[in-house]
């Protein structure tokens, strides 16, 4: 997941783009509590133990909604679907 977000979202990236990116992926959003902020629970594949599951990616933009960074953390609490 890592890898396929740092090639289809470089830094720099438009708030839009990552929009997106994000819904045609099928990738549902949450509300975000901070300003140039989005919150997006992925389902993923544990290439260990080759299970799903689901992480938190949480995109950072500039005040231009330029992608700076993003971090991503488990989620196994999260659905990936509403």
């Amino acid at each position: 997941m890592d890898e396929m977000l740092a090639s289809e979202l470089p830094k720099g990236t438009s708030m839009a783009r990552v929009s997106y990116f994000l819904s045609s992926r099928g990738f549902r959003t949450v509300p975000a509590t901070k300003p140039q902020t989005i919150i997006a629970i992925v389902r993923q594949i544990d290439t260990e133990t080759l299970r799903p599951a689901n992480a938190r990616v949480t995109f950072h933009f500039d005040v231009r909604d330029q992608l700076e960074s993003y971090e991503m953390t488990s989620a196994p609490d999260e659905l990936p679907h509403p």
